[in-house]
């Protein structure tokens, strides 16, 4: 009995990375191919219908190595919630924004029912929430046909002074799931029906792990379908508030004028990226091609810089070596801290726990967005 036990599950391994193989080769191709159009063609429109592709694959992508990240943090036990305030609405229309070009592709109807009273500002664990909302509107995409509606639904259930009760549902209008078909809905390396899957794609991942994501917020994720007749998923989350903080109306365009920030990376695209993105609010960034670089010039001119932005992994010093001289530096010589924020493709909960050792004061992992970037410029930047 037990060799059968282990016999599926090495069927069901096996299956589930032949999927992965296919799913991540799927995007691969998208991205490689259209980027070679685009390479070859002058033409205005459509280059920037590449663009818009090569953008849904990266972000398809992007969700699976997140999925895959997660399982793996799951499977050795350190997939644990990390607590921060972030604002709600923001968070939201980051996942509608994500979704936004496969609704317009399958021409589908978003509605937005949320309460006109939700807390502009919580305290919960962001990518999570991020993760579980993404693959929720992911699936609902993915098994509507073209024309369905799809509802996302964020209701204020409960409210105290310290924390609040949110109720979130996504709700389509798809082909729905067979009774049969639920019994595996949560199963990490099964997906409901071979042949459903090979229909519509998809790893078997997302539903599976935020199952689990929202069982370690305390909750539990219900699903209620009918096949031809939708389906609705569904969860209740408890946040926590914080105390309602004057708001600047200091605008978000030229905000740091007249600043420098130094830039450790030692990638060049990277460094363009990060400099792109910070174009609009006027700063000048330094660029530095690895830690060693970085701390020489912080040394030179310590007051020169408002702020570090630090990879982690370079040539000849990395991020954590660097942000320990420049703590020592600071320390010698009785200086000002200045915020050092990590941005590195790992992800971990040990590897940002390692940047806040070495004297980082935030971790923020790649691909950057700018929302999450901006966040933490403003808790130091004033």
């Amino acid at each position: 009995m037990q060799i059968d036990e282990q016999n599926e599950s090495e069927i069901a391994k096996n299956s589930f990375l032949a999927r992965m193989s296919h799913e991540m080769r799927t995007p691969l191709n998208a991205i490689i191919g259209m980027c070679t159009i685009a390479q070859a063609t002058k033409e205005p429109e459509r280059i920037n219908s590449c663009l818009d592709r090569i953008n849904e694959a990266s972000l398809h992508l992007l969700r699976m190595i997140n999925e895959i990240l997660d399982l793996a943090k799951m499977e050795t036990g350190n997939l644990f919630l990390v607590n921060d305030e972030f604002n709600l609405l923001r968070m939201l229309n980051k996942n509608i924004e994500m979704t936004k070009f496969s609704l317009d592709a399958k021409e589908q109807i978003l509605k937005l029912e949320n309460d006109a009273d939700l807390p502009e500002n919580i305290i919960a664990d962001e990518q999570m929430l991020t993760h579980v909302l993404s693959s929720l509107m992911s699936n609902a995409v993915k098994f509507t046909p073209p024309g369905g509606t799809i509802t996302l639904s964020v209701k204020k259930i409960s409210e105290t002074k310290e924390d609040c009760t949110l109720g979130i549902c996504v709700s389509d209008t798809g082909i729905g799931i067979s009774k049969e078909a639920m019994n595996s809905l949560f199963a990490i390396f099964e997906q409901a029906d071979g042949g459903f899957s090979r229909a519509y794609q998809g790893a078997g991942l997302g539903l599976a792990i935020s199952y689990r994501i929202v069982r370690l917020m305390g909750s539990e994720l219900k699903v209620n379908s009918e096949p031809g007749k939708g389906t609705v998923v569904s969860f209740e989350i408890k946040v926590l508030l914080k105390e309602e903080e004057k708001q600047q109306s200091q605008e978000e365009s030229a905000k740091y004028t007249g600043l420098n920030f130094l830039l450790a990376e030692d990638v060049e695209i990277n460094r363009e990226i990060i400099i792109a993105l910070l174009e609009d609010t006027g700063v000048y960034i330094e660029g530095a091609e690895n830690g060693r670089i970085a701390l020489d010039l912080y040394k030179a001119e310590p007051d020169k810089y408002s702020a570090v932005i630090m990879d982690i992994h370079m040539p000849e010093m990395d991020g954590y070596e660097s942000a320990r001289g420049i703590r020592a530096f600071e320390k010698e010589n009785n200086l000002k801290r200045i915020p050092i924020i990590a941005i590195t493709a790992n992800v971990f909960q040990a590897d940002v726990e390692k940047s806040l050792q070495a004297g980082m004061d935030s971790h923020l992992g790649k691909p950057v967005d700018y929302d999450e970037l901006m966040a933490e410029l403003e808790k130091y930047i004033k």
